[in-house]
């Protein structure tokens, strides 16, 4: 029993082999284009006249770049160029990223004789050429704040890319001297931002749209060597509900999710805390990296920074068989948790599919006409809100930020939020080959589509070279 792990985790990673010679990337391709030609709620948005031409040559680059793309990480980049031509931040595609145990000599061993390590693309570079680079330049070393790895990015166009990160040293046996660890190239009309192809911990491949370069940092985790403090104050990385009390007159929340499966604890630390909020003059919301959930998770929060009626957004549902079906299976799933799911909101999911079944195949189906929010009363405390954002707060995290605007006694600090709000509703289908997870969208929002991608910009943004709750409780003060 003892080998049944290492044994299973060399069948897994052998598997890709295996579909690579039964599978062409052309197969993932024609999957992933019909996928979204058919489902994709913002496929009229980004397709029209003006970029029809645009998006049929890229089709057909790409269909001739597949017949050359026999390893699953190659098919992978290109399927991925496919899906970012489409602005809608929450569709997308993945990789399955298995644990593996690097603690194991015996797993360890069997990763390291699997073809996914063995085929790791190696480059060798001198450090001593890329020390003491310029901050606002891309190339040079590069450390993550933990330490774990240490990089040279240096510039090696081959195929998309115009920069690779290669391994100097890691502190995990994963990785070796001279492996690539990230595919760079610049982004269209931005200086200093850059679409990132990095291999995890575990060799499995992500791709992150826009990783920006500013003061020596490369995105969230990337620091150059040469920096003699690494600054991420716009960063909370907490994952835990906190409420405190900053002074007599401030009260503190910390929400770092809206998740569904959050709902009952959610519940739980609003309830336990409100009367304490509702007691002091100030309130300070802290939703950085908050990637959303359920929309009604944010409502409770509703109270403290309302201060009149407001016009929700009008909210259609893509009506299709392949959203159909992903809305039965999560109708599925959700009927089993009855602590996180009520009665009430069950059966307005179970007589909105029903009504979907009887449209037409890609019809639009109203679900909200954009009512009027309005609650019973304004609360005399708190009487000054800050809502703390950074670019990880999306989709539901960013419902509050709408709704915040509204309110005359509520600003935003920080930075533009991340953009997942011009349509929501994400699924998951597997693709057919490699089985990539192939997320789409299932709704739009007339209003909001015109923050997809840019995000929500603040009333007052925060700078990296001190705390942010500190400086927004100087602005709630000021």
């Amino acid at each position: 029993m003892k080998h049944f792990l290492p044994v299973l985790l060399l069948l897994t990673l052998q598997q890709s082999v295996l579909t690579a010679q039964s599978c062409a990337c052309s197969e993932e391709l024609n999957f992933v284009v019909r996928y979204y030609e058919q489902n994709l709620p913002g496929f009229r948005d980004n397709v029209n006249r003006q970029t029809k031409d645009t998006y049929e040559k890229m089709k057909a680059d790409l269909r001739e770049l597949v017949k050359t793309a026999a390893e699953p990480t190659e098919c992978f980049k290109l399927l991925t160029y496919y899906v970012e031509f489409f602005k809608d931040n929450h569709s997308h595609i993945s990789m399955e990223s298995p644990n593996i145990n690097d603690q194991d000599p015996v797993i360890l061993k069997e990763f390291k004789n699997s073809t996914t390590f063995k085929n790791r693309e190696r480059i060798q570079v001198n450090p001593a050429d890329w020390q003491n680079k310029p901050l606002d330049q891309v190339e040079g070393i590069y450390q993550t704040k933990d330490s774990v790895y240490t990089i040279a990015i240096i510039p090696d166009k081959k195929g998309l890319r115009e920069y690779v990160g290669i391994i100097l040293e890691s502190r995990t046996p994963m990785w070796e001297r001279g492996q690539v660890k990230m595919e760079l190239r610049r982004k269209a009309g931005m200086e200093n931002v850059f679409e990132a192809f990095i291999y995890l911990r575990n060799h499995a491949l992500s791709f992150n749209h826009a990783m920006t370069l500013k003061d020596g940092r490369l995105g969230d985790n990337w620091f150059k060597t040469s920096l003699r403090v690494r600054h991420d104050f716009d960063l909370n990385p907490s994952t835990q509900l906190e409420f405190r009390e900053l002074d007599a007159q401030t009260n503190y929340l910390r929400v770092p999710t809206f998740s569904g499966h959050s709902s009952a604890m959610l519940d739980t630390f609003y309830r336990n805390h409100d009367a304490q909020v509702r007691s002091k003059p100030y309130l300070i919301i802290d939703v950085r990296n908050n990637g959303g959930g359920n929309d009604h998770n944010a409502v409770p929060l509703w109270r403290y920074i309302y201060t009149g009626p407001f016009k929700s957004d009008v909210v259609d549902v893509y009506a299709t068989k392949d959203n159909i079906k992903v809305l039965e299976s999560w109708y599925g799933f959700m009927s089993k948790d009855t602590v996180n799911f009520k009665p009430g909101s069950l059966q307005e999911m179970r007589e909105e599919i029903d009504r979907m079944k009887k449209l037409p195949e890609q019809t639009f189906m109203r679900r909200s006409d954009g009512g009027t929010v309005r609650l019973d009363s304004v609360l005399k405390y708190p009487t000054k809100v800050a809502i703390i954002v950074n670019n990880k707060c999306a989709s539901s995290c960013e419902s509050l930020l709408f709704w915040a605007k509204e309110s005359k006694k509520t600003i935003l600090v920080g930075e533009n939020s991340g953009g997942y709000v011009g349509y929501g509703e994400i699924g998951g289908v597997d693709t057919p080959c490699f089985k990539f997870e192939l997320g789409c969208t299932m709704t739009r929002y007339r209003k909001q589509r015109k923050f997809e991608v840019v995000g929500i910009p603040p009333d007052y943004r925060l700078d990296n070279h001190s705390d942010w709750i500190k400086q927004t409780l100087a602005l709630l003060k000021k």
